[in-house]
């Protein structure tokens, strides 16, 4: 069916219609967003009938208080095939609003829109947000591409780099928030990936730190060769302890290609992270899947749903079994990276042993040379500081690779477990 509305058609005041934190409710539509059915508790929050509903435009509900950006950001992943997270402002059909925290996936023939009461700090924040981008769609006449471009560019400035990043983040607050209104202890599984996050961000600093320590030693053999051609006759000790130098700080550095991927332009850290990102959004998603999944089903056999309600139980139960399955991989492909991470790091470590032997034999030298070595001071004070920073970094990179491996066995879902453990040894 289709039908018409208008926003003239709406009540003029700006009441909020109530719902209850410990409420959940869904609808589903087809490719083109059109309403096929939901539970309900959409359709007497919405204050539609069925009639008015199925067949309808999802957009019936859309309050234009919420900027285009975010339906344009929204649109562009599910299309994609990504399940996306998104603070939605809805109308009912009297004009009052409600806010919601809703995960859009995407389900043969169409979506699924699975929605929550937001209360969290994030929820405030991005009403603020919201309202800043409204007025510039409005000022600068915005399109909706070029709004969604301008809220991508603010989510980088707050620390996010990807939509997708802030949606996982949100969630996972929203989450949190729910169970603390509801008296419930904090979701275990989410708590560990939450705390990964600034684990993650600690690795990569000190991912950082140790190229720019090795960056700073390009040049120490070939100071080496100049000071010696000053000291000693060709090919003299000083010389040959330059050149081996030379051919280990090259073999430290090749070795630095494991901490990296994507050819080189971005850190292997950067990697995880973003599936970090990933994995907490899909156990989030399955997390709240399973409860509205609760609700369906106890709905559907206490006659609460008009009749063909047991397709929508199916559907809910297979995004959760999709959501549990991907939170799982994310996770164990996390786990297998960080795994070979630390493995890169002891490499490495045991190379700069080998190069610490070298800077060894160079002060040993300059000990025979005594006041002749004064010019091949400053290069051997140069690797003891070099030396002491990379063993320092690699010290911390393993230590929190140890809580990031921890922090994912923790947060890994039940039926994946073992995988890990199989990984790990499989890995020695």
């Amino acid at each position: 069916m289709s039908l018409q509305y208008s926003t003239t058609s709406f009540a003029a005041h700006k009441d909020e219609a109530p719902f209850a934190v410990a409420e959940l409710f869904f609808s589903r539509t087809d490719d083109r967003g059109v309403i096929a059915a939901g539970n309900e508790v959409f359709r007497r929050i919405s204050e539609y009938s069925w009639e008015e509903l199925v067949g309808a435009p999802h957009k019936i509900i859309r309050h234009p208080d919420v900027p285009k950006g975010v339906f344009y950001i929204l649109w562009e992943r599910i299309k994609k095939g990504l399940a996306t997270g998104a603070y939605v402002k809805n109308r009912a059909k009297d004009g009052r609003y409600y806010w919601v925290y809703a995960i859009v996936s995407p389900v043969e023939g169409g979506y699924v829109s699975v929605r929550l009461k937001p209360t969290s700090k994030v929820f405030e924040t991005a009403k603020a947000a919201y309202a800043e981008f409204l007025e510039q769609e409005e000022q600068d006449g915005l399109t909706p591409e070029q709004s969604a471009a301008a809220i991508r560019t603010k989510l980088r400035e707050l620390g996010f780099p990807t939509y997708g990043a802030f949606s996982s983040y949100a969630i996972a607050q929203e989450m949190h928030a729910r169970d603390l209104a509801l008296s419930r202890v904090e979701d275990s599984r989410l708590k560990s990936l939450k705390n990964l996050l600034p684990t993650l961000k600690s690795l990569d600093e000190q991912q950082k730190s140790l190229f720019d320590s090795f960056a700073k030693i390009r040049g120490i053999p070939s100071n080496m060769r100049i000071v010696a051609s000053r000291l000693e006759p060709a090919g003299g000790p000083i010389s040959a302890i330059s050149q081996n130098y030379r051919l280990m700080s090259d073999e430290v550095t090749n070795h630095l290609g494991g901490f990296r991927v994507e050819n080189g332009n971005r850190t292997l850290t950067e990697s995880v992270m973003a599936r970090v990102y990933q994995g907490l959004f899909m156990m989030a998603a399955s997390r709240l899947q399973r409860e509205v999944k609760e609700v369906a089903t106890e709905a559907l056999t206490g006659g609460a749903e008009q009749e063909g309600f047991h397709q929508e139980v199916e559907v809910l139960t297979k995004l959760l079994d999709d959501y549990t399955l991907e939170a799982g991989g994310v996770l164990l492909s996390v786990f297998n990276d960080v795994t070979a991470l630390a493995r890169s790091a002891k490499d490495l470590r045991q190379l700069v042993t080998g190069l610490d032997s070298i800077r060894v034999l160079c002060r040993v030298e300059a000990g025979r040379l005594g006041a002749q070595s004064v010019s091949l001071t400053p290069v051997i004070d140069q690797l003891d500081t070099f030396h002491v920073e990379i063993d320092k970094t690699l010290e911390q990179i393993l230590a929190l690779a140890d809580k990031i491996k921890t922090l994912v066995e923790a947060a890994m879902p039940r039926s994946f477990s073992g995988s890990l453990q199989y990984h790990a040894a499989g890995r020695r």
